[in-house]
C-alpha cells in the first residue's frame, strides 16, 4: 500500500493524536516514500516508544527513524531514585523472575543486566521500566540461558509462520546457525514482521534473532 507523503504524514498525525498518554504537540513528522522521520521533543522516554509504535502501525509505513528528544519537565531525578523505582517495577511484574534482572542507572540512563530463560521475560523487564519517571533511555544487556536447540527448529518456526493469518510465510526464509535464527525476505507490514520475530523467539533454545526482513506493503 503506497501512500503519497502528505497523506502518510496526515495518517501518522492522526495515529499520534489518538492516545491521550502521548503529548505529540512538539513532534514533527516527515514522510519520504514510506519512511517516516520523527523529530522534536516529548516529556518522557515512554512517549518516545509510543510514538514509534503508533507510527509503525500506520498502513504504508516501511521505516521509522525515531529522532525524538526527551524534554524533561522540572528538575531531573536522582539516579538512585530512578533505580529504586525501576527495581519496584521489575518486582511487580509477574513475568520477570524475582532477582534475576539487575538495574544500574547513570545520568538517567538505565542498564538492565542479569540472565533469564526466555525472551518474553527479557521483553517484560524492559516494558516494566519504560514508564519510570526521569528515565532517559534503556540499554538491555539481559542474557538468555543457552538451553539445547532442537534439530528441527527451522521447521517448527516455519509451521508457526504458516499458522499466523497476517504472515505470508512463502516470502520469508528461516535459517539458523547454532542458537541464532535468521529471517530473510519480505513482510507485508510492520505487524507481520513483528509476528515473524515473535515466532522465531518463541522456539526453544533460541538466544538471538537476526531480522533482515524488508517491509513491502
Amino acid at each position: 500500500m503506497h501512500k503519497p507523503n502528505n497523506l502518510l504524514e496526515s495518517d501518522v498525525v492522526d495515529a499520534l493524536d489518538w492516545d491521550d498518554l502521548l503529548d505529540d504537540s512538539r513532534i514533527v513528522i516527515k514522510a519520504n516514500d514510506g519512511n517516516v522521520t520523527l523529530t522534536g521533543t516529548v516529556p518522557t522516554y515512554y512517549e518516545t516508544t509510543l510514538a514509534a509504535e503508533y507510527t509503525w502501525s500506520v498502513g504504508g509505513v516501511t521505516g521509522v527513524d525515531n529522532e525524538l528528544v526527551i524534554g524533561l519537565v522540572g528538575a531531573a531525578m536522582a539516579d538512585a531514585d530512578i533505580a529504586a523505582a525501576a527495581t519496584l517495577a521489575l518486582n511487580a511484574n509477574r513475568f520477570v523472575p524475582q532477582g534475576a534482572v539487575t538495574v544500574e542507572v547513570v545520568n538517567g540512563w538505565i542498564t538492565l543486566g542479569g540472565e533469564v530463560r526466555h525472551h518474553y521475560q527479557r521483553q517484560a523487564a524492559e516494558h516494566a521500566v519504560r514508564q519510570v519517571d526521569g528515565l532517559l533511555g534503556i540499554t538491555d544487556k539481559i542474557a538468555l540461558t543457552s538451553d539445547p536447540i532442537p534439530s528441527d527448529v527451522v521447521d517448527r518456526i516455519n509451521k508457526a509462520l504458516r499458522r499466523n493469518a497476517i504472515i505470508d510465510d512463502s516470502l520469508i526464509q528461516v535459517t539458523n546457525v547454532d542458537h541464532t535464527i535468521y529471517l530473510d525476505g519480505t513482510a507485508g507490514s510492520w505487524a507481520a514482521m513483528t509476528a515473524a520475530e515473535d515466532a522465531a523467539w518463541a522456539a526453544p533454545g533460541v538466544t538471538d534473532v537476526i531480522d533482515r526482513l524488508v517491509i513491502v506493503p
